[in-house]
């Protein structure tokens, strides 16, 4: 595997830059006519009338000569075959010597690898039983419809199917609710818990191994939480309970019935998981042709990804800008601003997706990289943001280029369409574009406390309208993008060995809290922390 600091056009970027950090986006923003239509590129979709965004990277600090460059290091770090071996079942996935088959979950019957049959028959398994959920054929022990499903799990098995159910609240066609538990944190589950009717409240717990410790501690409590209600007999767990997971025997274990268990595999990793079983929450609530519609969005985003020229290609080009700011303009921090309500867990959505992904400094090959992997990435939603971080980023030092996303319509309500004569989306939308044009163009005041420096870049998302369709696609192209940026780098975007070592050491710590009391081998620090622990505790 090549370092590619070590490439020739990477070389040439860093020269390139030098030569552009001499240039002000304003100058480069005002002063050529050619700009936007060289920088800015609309995906058509005519597959769906809502499909179609606009992607503006006009007020970025690059030029059509940057965009050259950075495709050109793309081809010479092979990035076209990368892409191939993502769709076509390489393994991908280095360190742990297996593929990544999140696309194949959106495209069963049509990929190029040998798990469709599996696919499609989860797939009916867990359409057929949210339909029952849904339509009351599924009872609770006593006889009542479940009006709850609570998801227990944490990372992807709980930032997928939350961010989603949020975002795709007005496509709900289930009159039930869903709740979500994923902290270890008693109060967590205890406040999610406390008002629900145990006759009706069924619990996903959504675990791949089914050994994460949060996950399983949560799943205890809740059955301990049903069977003081509802008594210990077999039919409550068997009506109550089911199960998303790779580990169908640690589920069965814990009382969860066969019938009730549905599969995800080791080849998908968990924050690329909302297309598996993982998103059953999702299918209970969207029904099967919303959830069908998020997934054809995101295939529609997979054959773009592997069909267009990289110089077209929307999620190539984000990540080959994610690598510029990163790498050769300095910038550690990314900020993802959505202006939409429904958005609102999409930066932390995000923030797993690249951080987990890309938070890594080892190369393919097991030497150190040489380069500034992931950057920070941190979000909030618009118009909240500005009254809280904006401040930051319009004046402070630290400069944090950003993606403003936003729709040009409202989303439906459940009372139908937004009234057109309201003016809040108006201004949404105002305060969306004049903030992007206020990082990039700055303001001249005779008191510095007054001045803005502009020159601080962003990407601005158009869309039509977030609907299921619309979403599938966000999420596919931030996919993309991500794997674009790990294939640059020359790393494995698909394990997360550190998340590994910190439940490692909360395992032996946790052991030494409630068993030996033997703190001796951990590091003074530490023996301090637990022996106050200790004595504050009684």
């Amino acid at each position: 595997m090549i370092d590619p600091t070590d490439t020739q056009q990477w070389k040439e970027l860093s020269r390139h830059s030098s030569e552009l950090k001499a240039n002000n986006l304003k100058e480069l923003l005002l002063g050529d006519s050619s700009r936007l239509e060289d920088l800015s590129f609309r995906f058509n979709d005519e597959r769906n009338p809502w499909g179609d965004f606009y992607i503006d990277f006009s007020k970025q600090m690059i030029t059509k000569e940057t965009l050259n460059l950075l495709v050109a290091l793309a081809y010479e770090l092979e990035l076209p075959r990368k892409i191939n071996d993502l769709f076509t079942g390489e393994t991908v996935n280095i360190s742990e010597n297996r593929p990544a088959l999140h696309t194949a979950l959106r495209s069963p019957g049509t990929s190029e690898v040998d798990v469709d049959d599996i696919i499609r028959s989860e797939l009916r398994k867990t359409m057929n039983f949210a339909s029952e959920v849904r339509d009351g054929g599924w009872r609770g022990a006593t006889g009542k419809e479940i009006s709850t499903v609570v998801n227990i799990g944490i990372g992807g098995s709980h930032l997928g199917p939350l961010m989603t159910s949020t975002a795709l609240k007005d496509y709900a066609i289930w009159d039930g609710s869903l709740r979500f538990v994923s902290n270890i944190d008693p109060s967590d589950i205890v406040s999610k818990l406390e008002d629900l009717d145990p006759e009706s409240t069924l619990f996903i717990i959504n675990s791949k191994s089914f050994a994460t410790k949060e996950t399983i501690k949560n799943a205890e409590t809740a059955i301990k939480w049903l069977q003081k209600r509802l008594g210990s007999g077999e039919e409550v767990l068997k009506k109550h309970l089911a199960a998303v997971t790779a580990n169908a025997e640690k589920a069965v274990q814990l009382g969860i019935q066969e019938n009730n268990i549905f599969s995800i595999w080791d080849w998908v990793g968990g924050r690329f998981s909302i297309f598996s079983s993982v998103g059953l929450t999702l299918m209970i609530a969207l029904g099967s042709l919303h959830y069908e519609m998020l997934r054809d969005g995101a295939r529609s985003i997979d054959n773009h990804f592997r069909s267009v020229d990289l110089s077209e290609n929307i999620p190539v080009l984000m990540g080959l800008i994610g690598i510029w700011n990163r790498n050769f303009l300095g910038y550690e921090n990314h900020a993802v601003l959505p202006y939409s309500e429904d958005l609102k867990y999409f930066p932390s959505y995000l923030e797993q997706l690249e951080m987990e992904s890309n938070g890594k400094n080892t190369l393919q090959n097991g030497e150190k990289v040489t380069a500034h992997t992931s950057p920070i990435v941190l979000g909030g939603i618009g118009t909240k943001a500005q009254h809280s971080f904006f401040q930051l980023l319009h004046q402070g030092t630290t400069i944090i280029p950003i993606d403003f996303m936003v729709f040009s319509q409202p989303t439906w309500n459940s009372m139908g369409r937004l009234d057109k004569s309201l003016p809040q989306h108006e201004i949404l939308v105002a305060n969306c574009f004049a903030q992007s044009k206020a990082l990039a163009l700055g303001s001249s005041h005779d008191s510095n406390h007054h001045n803005a420096d502009g020159n601080r870049p962003s990407t601005t998302i158009l869309g039509k309208r977030l609907e299921p369709y619309s979403l599938g696609q966000l999420i596919a192209f931030y996919e993309h993008k991500v794997f674009t940026m790990g294939a640059i780098w020359n790393i494995n975007s698909f394990d997360q060995e550190g998340v590994q070592l910190g439940k490692s050491i909360a395992e032996d710590i946790g052991n030494a809290i409630s068993t030996t009391k033997d703190y001796s081998s951990f590091d003074p620090s530490t023996r301090s922390l637990l022996s106050i622990y200790d004595e504050w505790k009684r």
